[in-house]
């Protein structure tokens, strides 16, 4: 397969999440590549046009690709900037996509933005556009200046000069902004949802001064996570707690990567070493703070990441989800705090078919010759979130005759027969993918959660041997709500449909002669297979 151009970044993962708009000969040699080596050592992936540019490629184009995946924008203003047009075609591309803006005015106050002063470095820049550009080009410039004006940011008179200050700064606003927008989103329609987080935020608020857990405990699929990220959402935007982290999917991460992002969103440090975190977690006896620990499966887990429950603040609250009601217990036995469980309980009946037809039919209510199969079909995904969801959305466009008399009923009895076993009701979707859609979704599942949609695309693309048409095995998946994408573009799958796609692709495995999996996502595996070993799967 000849690469594509850039195929070596993509087949790395590398995608931009901070844009850095700056004039080169201003800042480029300095401040701008010492932001960028920050914000890189950050864990941060920021995009500084020259040293990130590909040679060979459109520099415009690339420029403009990163500008539209980051997540936010660094406008650096300094004193010649608005000698660029290239510099301000940015900046008003940065308006344009309502992201947000970080600015940093560099030697240049907001008053020189708005050209107040006649003899100001911008409104001399824009004498010499005269005659050479439109006069609606710069009357555009000039309002996009005066928007970024009335922006908050930094301003290096305010750190005397000290860059290195103002680089700290930058790099921790940046990172806070990032944390926000990777905050998973809730899913568009539930029920019961608001009503849940209601008590279970009075039960928080009810712990008063002591540190208290809440632990909501259920089977996959049920809720839990969403449930938590409402809660978590509640307290998002209130002075109720000095520090809050949401740290996800506990389960399928490693936890010194847990252990920095914790230490990062109460500390705004960066350790490296599971002694430095516990070194900077002794310090957090002062602070109130909001933790939620996503998908527990081991007490081994919890204790990495709260070494000692008897140091947290007074009034600081952790919020635990698991379906391991035996991890969870054990936790809850531990330190002097104020404890809560929430088992989490199936839909109602009403519930679930509200939810079901939601997904199936876009309404609350079936449409005309379907309410008797949809009621069954609803009853028999046992009141589980995902099931309703993932089944519905198979469903929607199986409208015809045909499908009144074969699809929905063998549906029925196919989740009637698998009892409680949510992977065999969710494989009911995967099987009714066609081949090159259902391996798209094991591809996914194994390698591309977490990868912009674009960036993916391309490698399906690339990929003519395995896939004609990966546009429409893309937009399938998605119809049927096998995944989703966030407010970024990247792919986001719920954690029983990785699991079940991994499992897949196990099953294969033993089928094959040499027991070799298609998929390699696990290090151990892929060490395995490189030193020629056999693999247990």
């Amino acid at each position: 397969m000849a690469p594509l151009p850039g195929m070596f970044d993509v087949f790395l993962n590398r995608k931009f999440d901070v844009f850095l708009n700056h004039r080169g000969p201003d800042v480029k040699g300095g401040f701008a590549s010492h932001l960028r080596q920050a914000l890189q050592e950050a864990g941060c992936r920021p995009f500084l046009d020259k040293p990130d540019l590909e040679k060979g490629l459109d520099g415009q184009e690339k420029i403009y690709e990163a500008l539209g995946c980051a997540s936010v924008h660094v406008a650096i203003f300094s004193e010649h900037y608005a000698d660029s047009d290239y510099c301000l075609d940015e900046l008003c591309a940065m308006l344009e996509s309502e992201k947000l803006i970080i600015p940093v005015f560099y030697d240049v106050s907001p008053s020189v933005l708005r050209c107040e002063n006649p003899d100001g470095p911008y409104t001399k820049a824009f004498l010499k556009f005269h005659g050479r550009r439109s006069e609606s080009e710069v009357n555009k410039w000039k309002a996009a200046l005066h928007e970024a004006a009335k922006l908050n940011g930094f301003k290096l008179d305010d750190y005397n000069g000290d860059e290195v200050e103002l680089k700290t700064k930058i790099v921790s606003k940046v990172r806070d902004q990032l944390r926000a927008s990777q905050l998973p989103p809730i899913r568009p329609y539930q029920v019961g949802l608001k009503e849940t987080s209601k008590k279970l935020i009075e039960t928080l608020n009810q712990m008063e001064k002591d540190v208290g857990v809440l632990s909501l405990v259920g089977m996959g699929g049920i809720g839990k996570t969403t449930l938590a990220k409402e809660i978590y959402r509640h307290f998002e935007n209130n002075d109720m707690f000095d520090k809050k982290s949401i740290l996800m999917d506990v389960k399928g991460s490693a936890i010194l990567d847990l252990q920095k992002q914790l230490a990062h969103d109460l500390f705004k440090e960066d350790v490296r070493s599971v002694g430095k975190f516990n070194e900077c977690f002794n310090r957090i006896r002062d602070r109130k703070v909001l933790i939620v620990i996503d998908d527990v499966d081991k007490r081994r887990q919890f204790d990495e990441l709260i070494p000692d429950i008897n140091k947290l603040g007074l009034g600081s609250r952790i919020i635990i989800t698991s379906r391991e009601s035996n991890v969870v217990n054990n936790i809850m036995k531990n330190g002097n705090c104020k404890c809560s469980r929430h088992d989490m309980a199936v839909l109602s009946t009403p519930n679930s078919r509200h939810l079901f037809n939601w997904h199936a039919f876009h309404s609350i209510d079936a449409i005309d010759g379907f309410k008797e199969l949809a009621e069954k079909v609803a009853d028999a995904c046992c009141g589980l979130p995902l099931a309703l969801e993932v089944i519905g959305c198979f469903l929607f466009d199986k409208r015809e005759e045909h499908d009144l008399e074969s699809t929905w009923p063998e549906t029925i009895k196919t989740l009637l027969t698998e009892h409680e076993d949510i992977f065999q009701k969710l494989m009911i979707s995967y099987n009714g993918l066609s081949l090159e859609a259902r391996m798209m979704f094991l591809d996914i599942a194994c390698f591309m959660i977490g990868q912009r949609e674009h960036i993916a695309m391309q490698i399906f693309e690339a990929c003519k041997s395995d896939y004609k048409g990966p546009a429409t095995a893309f937009s399938s998946l998605k119809d049927k709500c096998l995944f989703k994408l966030d407010e970024d573009k990247q792919i986001v799958m719920h954690d029983l449909l990785r699991d079940m796609g991994r499992q897949v692709v196990k099953n294969q495995s033993h089928m094959m002669e040499k027991g070799t999996p298609s998929h390699l996502w696990d290090p151990e595996i892929v060490q395995q297979v490189l030193q020629n070993k056999e693999v247990s799967t």
